[in-house]
Parts: C-alpha cells; sequence; structure tokens
C-alpha cells in the first residue's frame, strides 16, 4: 500500500485525531452539565477535561449494565469516542436509541463515531439533525460540510478555480462570522485576516500556505499545510482540515483566551510572564493514541521557554510522522526550526509502534502571549528589520576600504536610527554570509554576546536576528546581493576562518558533534533586546 493509500485510508481524509476530538467536545459540556448533579458524574467531568478517559470507562464499567442511566451511557460512549474505539461507541449509542429523542448531544455523539469509521453518509444524516436541534452548534457544521465535501467529491475532475477554492471552503470551515475580502477571510471579531496561497497542485497532492495577520500581533503567522488524496479535492479537503483543525484551534483558544496555563521565562536578566494556549492535535494515518493535549508541551516545554525572549507573542509548530522506521519531525518557533527539539521530536516517534509500511503523523501549534506589565515594546516591526536589512546588505556593498568598514556601524546608524541594531548587523550579517557559503556545518542555536563578560543566548530571543538572516538569505536568492560582497562578508567572518584553519590542519569541521558557536564583542552602548 502507498503513503497515499495509506494517508487516505485514515479517519479518512479529515485531518483529525483524538486530541481535537476532545476540544471538540469541550464545548457541548454547557448543554450536558445540568444533569450532572452526582458525584460521579461531577467526577467524570473533571476526567474528561484532563484527558483521562480510560478512568471514565474504568469507573463507569463498574456499575452493572442494568443500572446504567441514559446519561451514564452516553458519557461512557463518549469516552470510548476520545479512545478512539469508534465501533464500541456507536453500539453503546444505539442502546439508549428509544430514549435519545430531542438529544443532540447523542446525534453528535453518533455522528462522530460514524465521521471516524468513514461513514460519511450516516454521519453526515447525525450531524444535520444535531442542527435542527441546535442550530448554532458551529462543531456539528463544520463536520457536516466535511462530511459533504468527501461525498461529492469522488470525481477526479481537477479543481476548476484554486485560490477561489480554497477561499470559498475557508469561509465555510471557519465558524466565526467571516467575509472574503480581497483574497483572503476575514474574521471581524477577532481583526484577523487570513490570505491562503496554492503553493503547489498535483493531481493527488496539495500544498497550501496560509499567512495570519492581526492588529493586535507583533508579527504575521505562517503555516504550509500538505494534502493528499485520491484526487486534487480529496487533497484540498486534507490540506484545509490540517489547517482548520491545527492552527485555526489554537488560534481560535488564544483570542477567546480559553484554558491558558501560565508560563515563565527570563530573558536579558528580565522575568517574563506568559499565557500559554495549546491547539489540538492533528492525526492522520495510523496514529498512535494520544496521550493528551499535553502530549507534546510535555516533554518539549523548558526547551520551548528557555528560547523565548521580549516578544509580544511568539507561536510554536510542532509535526512528526513516521513510516516504517523512516522519522521525519521538527519543532518550528516562529517559523524557524530548532534542530535541538526536532531531533527530541523525533526521538518521540520512535517509540510508536506501528505495523511496517504503515504512516502515521501528528501536528500541534502552540500560542504563547507575553503580559503587558513583562513586555517592552520593540521600537521596530518586521518590515521596518527588512528594510534596515535591506540598507545594512546595500551597504557592505559600498565599502572597499578599511576605512569603509570602520565607518560602518556609523553611517548604518545614520540610515537607519538605530545604533544597537546598526552593531548587530555589521556583527551577525558576515557570519550569515558564511552559513550559507558552508551549509554542511552543525551551527549552534546560540550566541555569546561578551559586553564586560559572556552573556549566552538562543538566536530566537532576539528580536532581530532570524528576520536579519531570512531578508539576506531572500535576497541571495534572488541575486539582489551582490556575489563580490557576499564573498567579501563571509570572508570576514569568524566562521570562514575557523574553515580556513582547519583546511590547512587536513582537518574537517562537517562531522563534528559539537556546533559551532560564535561570540560577538559589542560596545558599552549595546542593548540586548
Amino acid at each position: 500500500m502507498s503513503i497515499l493509500q495509506l494517508c487516505n485510508n485514515t479517519v479518512p481524509n479529515s485531518g483529525i485525531n483524538a486530541s481535537q476530538r476532545c476540544a471538540v467536545l469541550y464545548s457541548r459540556e454547557q448543554y450536558g452539565n445540568v444533569f450532572m448533579v452526582s458525584n460521579l458524574i461531577n467526577q467524570i467531568r473533571d476526567w474528561h477535561a484532563a484527558d483521562e478517559h480510560q478512568k471514565i470507562v474504568d469507573e463507569i464499567l463498574k456499575i452493572p449494565e442494568a443500572e446504567r442511566s441514559y446519561e451514564l451511557t452516553s458519557l461512557l460512549a463518549r469516552a470510548y469516542n476520545n479512545l478512539e474505539e469508534y465501533e464500541t461507541a456507536l453500539k453503546l449509542l444505539d442502546t439508549i436509541k428509544y430514549a435519545s429523542r430531542g438529544d443532540d448531544l447523542w446525534h453528535f455523539r453518533r455522528g462522530y463515531a460514524c465521521f471516524n469509521l468513514g461513514l460519511d453518509e450516516e454521519a453526515g444524516r447525525e450531524f444535520s439533525r444535531v442542527l435542527e436541534l441546535n442550530p448554532e452548534d458551529d462543531d456539528a457544521r463544520v463536520l457536516l460540510q466535511i462530511c459533504l465535501n468527501r461525498l461529492g467529491y469522488e470525481d477526479d475532475s481537477p479543481v476548476e478555480d484554486p485560490q477561489q477554492q480554497v477561499l470559498a471552503d475557508l469561509h465555510e470551515y471557519i465558524i466565526e462570522d467571516n467575509v472574503i475580502k480581497n483574497n483572503c477571510i476575514y474574521i471581524p471579531k477577532w481583526d484577523i485576516r487570513i490570505t491562503p496561497q496554492v503553493e503547489e497542485l498535483q493531481e493527488e497532492i496539495v500544498v497550501l500556505n496560509y499567512y495570519a495577520e492581526c492588529s493586535s500581533w507583533d508579527r504575521g503567522l505562517f503555516e504550509c499545510s500538505v494534502g493528499l488524496g485520491t484526487n486534487q479535492k480529496t487533497a484540498f479537503t486534507m490540506a484545509e482540515g490540517q489547517f482548520i483543525f491545527a492552527m485555526m484551534s489554537g488560534i481560535r483558544y488564544m483570542m477567546e483566551n480559553t484554558d491558558p496555563e501560565e508560563v515563565i521565562s527570563h530573558f536579558n536578566s528580565k522575568e517574563h510572564r506568559w499565557k500559554l494556549y495549546k491547539g489540538d492535535i492533528v492525526g492522520a494515518g495510523e496514529t498512535p493514541e494520544s496521550s493528551g493535549i499535553s502530549e507534546f508541551w510535555n516533554v518539549l516545554k523548558y526547551g520551548i521557554i528557555s528560547r523565548l525572549g521580549n516578544q509580544k507573542i511568539a507561536y510554536v509548530k510542532v509535526y512528526v510522522a513516521k513510516r516504517g522506521e523512516e522519522i521525519i519531525g521538527e519543532c518550528r518557533i516562529n517559523d524557524v526550526v530548532s534542530k535541538e527539539l526536532s531531533e527530541v521530536v523525533m526521538r518521540m516517534a520512535e517509540d510508536w509502534e506501528m505495523e511496517i509500511d504503515t504512516f502515521g503523523s501528528k501536528k500541534q501549534f502552540f500560542f504563547l502571549v507575553q503580559d503587558g506589565e513583562t513586555y517592552e515594546a520593540y521600537p521596530h516591526s518586521e518590515e521596518d528589520l527588512k528594510d534596515a536589512t535591506v540598507k545594512a546588505l546595500r551597504l557592505f556593498e559600498e565599502c572597499h576600504t578599511q576605512e569603509d568598514y570602520d565607518n560602518y556601524i556609523d553611517i548604518l546608524t545614520a540610515k537607519i536610527g538605530d545604533r544597537c541594531l546598526a552593531e548587530e548587523m555589521y556583527l551577525f550579517i558576515p557570519e550569515m554570509c558564511a552559513e550559507a557559503a558552508f551549509p554542511t556545518l552543525n551551527y549552534a542555536e546560540t550566541l555569546f554576546i561578551n559586553q564586560n563578560g559572556e552573556t549566552e543566548v538562543y538566536k530566537a530571543q532576539m528580536a532581530s536576528y532570524y528576520i536579519m538572516q531570512k531578508t539576506l538569505y531572500d535576497m541571495l536568492s534572488a541575486g539582489q546581493f551582490s556575489q563580490d560582497a557576499f564573498a567579501t562578508c563571509a570572508c570576514s567572518s569568524s566562521i570562514y576562518n575557523l574553515v580556513k584553519s582547519a583546511k590547512e590542519k587536513e582537518e574537517t569541521l562537517e562531522n563534528s558533534v559539537f556546533p559551532l558557536v560564535i561570540s560577538f564583542e559589542v560596545s558599552n552602548q549595546y542593548r540586548l533586546r
């Protein structure tokens, strides 16, 4: 069986997994809580919120079947749904069908089991009934639309207008009121604009890019979703589901301030307080049972927290996939890959028990919003930093003598109005050029700032570093930075001197297990930000 077939035979083609499904169900407790008066049901509610669904099953099974109430049986079925035992859940729900009239929760839970068993027609009928009983149920509306899409996407005809298709689908799937405006989705409630872009389109593969912006954020968000299907239409549904149920769920929790956790980090000798929001875990293929919404966070939290600087918001993407013995995984912080944390993610998948040649993957987003009392606004936007980097590169192109380099920081300061930033660009850009010239070397995620003593910081903590690097690489790719200036910068770097020294000694740095860490001498006027 091919990877495409394996992906298409899961969940199926929905991009939803157990942890996400738990979150979908949380919002439904408002309808059932009025009946939860016993200690047992209160305990079940707590276990459900903590993703401890097996405890719910074990406790309810202690009660003889004949003595279980309608409500307890329905809650037992919900627990089995969240444990991905859909057939058991379906059988249980059918035993109380006689008493289910008018209960939208019963219809949702039954539809949910059918949905994950691939019974789209039956699931669609159940979700339609939910909406008849409760027209405000947005979760049922989204899942019904997915069922309808899958049932109607059996033909192999190509998508006529891919860009308009993804816009129309997003407009339908996003449960908040939204409008299509200037080729983007605008959500007035949060003042958010989501711009989708069709990056790649083949018969069975779709790659969609999503750019999200909000007036209350200090950075834009980016996500790339890949969909694999039997045809373009099912591939579209897969890629769109990945965005809707992974990134969009996290954005929703952040904007609605839903169940935040308090996080404290330290940067530049200062304490920074954050609210953490965990998006839903989205699985595809033969995904192992999730240990809960905190599965990745519990393993990665210290590494992520140590990489937080003074951002207003930060977002983290975790993705891991396994097929046989082959594992790929990555952890991105503000869309920059952390090699160290990616290796941690990959090690997590080594313990996945899967049959040979089966495929499974998981994806999750974390969003962190800094407390206004500890956040110090950075004086430049992303666009400001990009423009300043372009000016810095152009100035390097104009340097031909030692005097030019000696005056570089003063001249750039006059151009961009920020001496600290000018100093960073003078120091960092040559090393970034060297990294581009020697991409096979092992570079550290940290650097040292030497100012009356060394301070080690993660590059991700610095507001300017990765925006500066991306702008440089974009200009190199587009041929907008001269090769002479690039070579001169690279040859003036500490990295080049290390490579040159190793070559003279007939040694190599490529296979070194120790990453290269650079120490930068800064002036007394410099301020780490």
